[in-house]
């Protein structure tokens, strides 16, 4: 996660001005005007009209060229590895998708999911199912949960293999994939929080290493572009499902967060949060608090995530349009509420919902609904 950027006061007048902000005094009695989505603000607000020097540094012209584009590449993954180390074969599953924050439960999806992971291990053969966690909270807690989750999928491959030999271990923090540190701590820890399936191979004396990972090629959709801007105030937000969590790192510090349905439009899906901070998050004079504020200073990796098929949408990386908002340094204030936005690729299959993970130690939003625009 990058560090937030502060745009200046040029930059913040001509955003302003892109998004409808400044409006005459009589914009919102006729109808058929522009409906801005926060308080209009006048030149006084800002401190006086901007130079016309910082005005043309904060705005630019963009032709139809140089519309904004995505790179989709790269952002569906399976989140099932089978690596082949001589005749050992290790099935490696993220538990971020097969389980919520601190559970040992299993939904039905996934449980077939692993069900049919295990069809080209040797009839009768030995199994083991160990079970991993990162190096957040307490030893005591980190391998009781460990063992919960292995035994958890060791229930789902007898279910689909009786006759396998099964042997269930959990270690806890004690065996970590990869150091937990430095800019992508959270990827990182993501990585540690795994259960291994191992077991002898088919093909006996077998001595190279073999990775073996999932292709999930983006899909693609047709965009039809609107027949003109639309404006979705932040107040009339239609939400489906909130919690109140604490903020990572934080004294005790809560916010409320909310998703809206995900939308999809083109090659994309749209992913639509509400936070409001119900606590001052840190020691800070200003009354601001942003997104960045609100999601640890860091934490925040969203992730849409079908249980289904084992896969993972990460957020879509775009290009095209040189001046905009940062949405994790979108700000509010206590009790106040503001929306956060990133896009994801269009969904492989024709789904009615997905799991949102919005920060590692937050609960998942389990069934938000997929409306296909």
């Amino acid at each position: 996660m990058r560090a937030p950027r502060h745009l200046g006061a040029g930059a913040a007048l001509a955003a302003l001005l892109a998004g409808g902000g400044l409006v005459p005094a009589d914009a919102t009695d006729d109808p058929s005007g522009p409906v801005p989505g926060f308080d209009a603000l006048t030149l006084d607000d800002l401190g006086g009209a901007p130079s016309a020097e910082a005005l043309e540094s904060a705005t630019s012209t963009y032709e139809t060229d140089n519309a904004r584009t995505y790179a989709l590449e790269g952002s569906v993954e399976s989140v099932q590895t089978i690596e082949e180390e001589g005749e050992e074969v290790v099935v490696t599953l993220s538990s971020d998708v097969l389980f919520d924050v601190g559970s040992a439960d299993l939904s039905d999806a996934a449980a077939e999911r692993i069900g049919g992971l295990v069809d080209r291990v040797p009839q009768d053969g030995p199994l083991t199912v160990e079970g991993y966690t990162d190096s957040v909270g307490s030893d005591e807690d980190n391998l009781d949960l460990s063992r919960r989750r292995a035994q958890s999928v060791a229930d789902a491959v007898a279910a689909a293999r009786p006759d396998l030999d099964l042997t269930v271990e959990g270690y806890g923090e004690t065996r970590l994939a990869v150091p937990e540190s430095g800019d992508d701590v959270a990827e990182d820890r993501a990585q540690n929080r795994r259960v291994e399936l191992r077991y002898t191979g088919p093909v006996p004396g077998r001595s190279e290493t073999r990775v073996e990972t999932e292709d999930i090629t983006p899909a693609q959709g047709e965009y039809v572009p609107a027949d003109a801007p639309s404006v979705h105030p932040v107040g009339e937000a239609e939400t489906v499902d909130e919690m109140v969590v604490p903020v990572p790192g934080s004294d005790g510090a809560q916010v409320r967060v909310a998703v809206e349905p995900l939308v999809v439009r083109g090659s994309l899906t749209r992913l639509r949060l509400t936070l409001t901070p119900l606590d001052a998050v840190d020691d800070d004079e200003t009354d601001d608090v942003s997104v960045w504020d609100m999601t640890g200073s860091g934490e925040l990796h969203p992730t849409l995530v079908d249980t289904r098929t084992l896969a993972q949408y990460q957020p879509v990386r775009s290009s095209g349009v040189e001046l905009e908002s940062d949405p994790v340094r979108a700000t509010t204030s206590v009790d106040g509420t503001v929306r956060y936005e990133v896009a994801f690729a269009r969904p492989v299959d024709d789904l009615s919902s997905l799991d949102v993970a919005v920060v590692a130690s937050w609960p998942t939003f389990e069934d938000v609904p997929v409306e296909w625009d």
